[in-house]
């Protein structure tokens, strides 16, 4: 949308506020103090690799919970992650996550590393596809912000999200989903879960088909993006065993993907794709094994092992990859007065096979490390976080990332803290090794490295009210990326420049009374790249300034939510527009204890825009415009 409509945005706000307001006008609200979810009974156990709460944690971190996930009627990881105020870039077929304005992010499932060079021809710096895990399954999404190199070595350059799933429950549930919507959207699910006091299952199964979406260029004008199209089958299951204070979990999960290889838009205003009739077949599988002594979840051994396999054309010619990567790690915990100390090691094996266009190459990279972490009680409300990590890789050889947290515990819901990381990022096997007739490996790269201060505070200043800032700074040298060399008439990946980020993130969230809430946020970036002549601001900031706010209404069977987004201050050299607004309006309705019924408009501003830099040509990876899915979900 461009600035010309904002009559139309002020029109699109009040109306989302008639809505609302209209839902819950048949309803007396009356205040009910025990609706905030109090701060210092917030469990992770992403951050510290033991469970803490919130307020004892020194970082930047958010869950997003079952209830939220099953309230928003998210169809997506990455839907429930812009929900909650974490950015998510679309580029093509494929969604990664950013967190403090770099994407280079560890995605976990159940503590399990998911990430490599896993999006084909997408160019993205170790990302991977957060869409191919269904939200059936997922119990809880724990974001922390911030490096953790010094617990989970490579890639948590930014932060590390974890996926954690759902355990069964006693007794026997089934539960059945579908839903139609815009472009021939139609999606199926089930799920069961039962178990004892020695046994528990949890799994899910759910097919997505959708037609080419639609959108907007930066005249108004409505296109089919072409090769589009979404064929995706998920299954999951998880099983524990438990052996009186101990317990063993097995998860599986798989994925199949044939979708759509919309890459970009060669001519944006006509609607003009790069290449045609392009599919990406890909299948994915995963499955571990933990095994936890005692009740501290501190204390246990894990291996796993993930495997892709995708296959696709790439500008009229074929590709395929075979990825393959085996973990294993163990960790004790020990209590020592003051002191809790953590120490591990981990085992990681990866391996790619990659053939495009008769062009092959194979390669593999072994890491191991051993960490330790101690937090430190030192009285008065005070801990410290000291922990450090030595990984050794069989290319890069060895190296250390250390951190420090201070954290200052005000009261039972109010917490400051300060903390300093180091984060090592090892180049890809494709970085390092591809071979093809487009693009081509460079062993000569140096690892990313980098260190991030970060300074907050989070409070629960009442019962209504719930408030959070930080502030933070990040440098980041021998920064990896892809550049056209035209002595070889290749694209090859070079370490190119120094990263500086500097950033603000403010939310609060209000309980108006005991249905009605209100959720802002505000971000501001400041990305500043050197690639020899100085620091410059980046043109690519995705977000520099970021609003965002949601109104939502609970209350008996009616739940009634409003999602706004505002982004400003991006460059015309990448975007069609500086500026872009986004509504998305959900609607869920109980007709039993059993039984819902839902509705959700997305974009309903019908906003043309992207979040995903391209400078040739500009808008080139267009978002989709106004859609529409209606649902209904049974329990038996």
């Amino acid at each position: 949308m461009k600035l010309n409509h904002r009559n139309g945005v002020s029109k699109a706000v009040l109306t989302a506020l008639v809505i609302t307001a209209t839902s819950g006008s048949v309803w007396a609200a009356d205040y009910d103090e025990s609706n905030l979810q109090d701060l210092g009974k917030v469990v992770l156990v992403t951050a510290s690799r033991l469970s803490e709460e919130k307020v004892d944690i020194p970082a930047d971190t958010t869950v997003i919970t079952a209830k939220e996930i099953e309230q928003g009627n998210y169809n997506s990881v990455s839907d429930a992650l812009k929900a909650n105020n974490v950015p998510v870039v679309q580029k093509g077929f494929a969604s990664y996550p950013e967190l403090n304005g770099d994407t280079r992010v560890l995605v976990m499932v159940n503590g399990r590393k998911m990430n490599w060079d896993h999006l084909i021809v997408s160019g993205a710096n170790n990302a991977i596809d957060i869409d191919q895990f269904p939200v059936e399954n997922i119990e809880r999404i724990e974001v922390v912000k911030g490096p953790n190199s010094a617990l989970y070595g490579e890639r948590a350059v930014a932060g590390v999200i974890n996926i954690i799933t759902k355990e069964g429950t006693m007794g026997q549930k089934t539960t059945v989903k579908g839903e139609v919507g815009s472009w021939g959207y139609w999606k199926t699910g089930i799920t069961a879960q039962g178990g004892d006091e020695s046994n528990a299952y949890f799994v899910s199964y759910s097919k997505t088909r959708q037609k080419n979406y639609h959108y907007k260029d930066s005249n108004g004008n409505s296109h089919e993006f072409p090769d589009s199209s979404i064929n995706r089958n998920n299954v999951t299951a998880r099983f524990d065993h438990y052996f009186d204070d101990d317990r063993m979990m097995v998860d599986f999960s798989y994925s199949h993907r044939k979708d759509g290889f919309g890459i970009y838009l060669s001519d944006p205003q006509n609607g003009v794709a790069y290449g045609s009739g392009m599919k990406s077949n890909t299948t994915d599988m995963s499955y571990g094994v933990t095994y936890n002594f005692g009740s501290d979840s501190g204390t246990f051994v894990r291996a796993y092992r993930n495997t892709e396999k995708a296959d696709a054309p790439f500008a009229g010619t074929p590709y395929e990859h075979d990825l393959t990567m085996f973990g294993l790690e163990g960790q004790k915990t020990w209590k020592l007065g003051d002191h809790t100390l953590i120490s591990g090691a981990t085992f990681n094996k990866e391996d790619i096979d990659e053939t495009n266009d008769g062009v092959s190459f194979n390669k593999g990279a072994k890491t191991k490390a051993a960490y330790v972490e101690d937090k430190w009680e030192l009285g008065n409300g005070w801990t410290a976080n000291l922990g450090t990590r030595y990984e050794h890789h069989d290319t890069f050889g060895g190296d250390w990332a250390s951190h420090i947290g201070l954290n200052k515990k005000l009261d039972e819901n109010t917490h400051a803290y300060i903390s300093w990381g180091q984060a090592v990022n090892n180049p890809t096997l494709k970085m390092l090794y591809a071979n093809s007739p487009y693009w081509i490996g460079n062993p000569d790269l140096k690892q990313e490295k980098s260190y991030t201060v970060t300074l907050g505070i989070d409070s629960q200043v009442s019962d209504r009210l719930l408030v959070s800032a930080s502030i933070y700074e990040s440098k980041l040298k021998d920064a990896l990326d892809w550049v056209w060399d035209t002595s070889i008439a290749k694209t090859v990946y070079y370490n190119v420049n120094k990263e500086k980020r500097q950033g603000l993130n403010l939310s609060a969230t209000y309980k108006l009374d005991d249905a009605w809430k209100l959720r802002a946020s505000y971000n501001f970036l400041r990305q500043r790249v050197d690639t020899g002549s100085g620091m410059t601001n980046d043109d690519k900031n995705r977000h520099p300034n970021s609003y965002g706010l949601e109104v939502s209404y609970e209350k008996n069977r009616w739940y009634v939510s409003n999602n706004f987004r505002y982004v400003t201050g991006r460059s015309t050299a990448y975007y069609t527009d500086s500026s872009y607004f986004n509504w998305d309006l959900n609607v869920s309705y109980k007709l039993s204890d059993s039984t819902k019924i839902y509705a959700q408009g997305l974009n309903l501003t019908n906003e043309s825009y992207e979040v995903e830099p391209y400078n040739y040509p500009v808008g080139a990876y267009a978002m989709p415009e106004r859609h529409y899915v209606v649902g209904v979900e049974h329990s038996f």
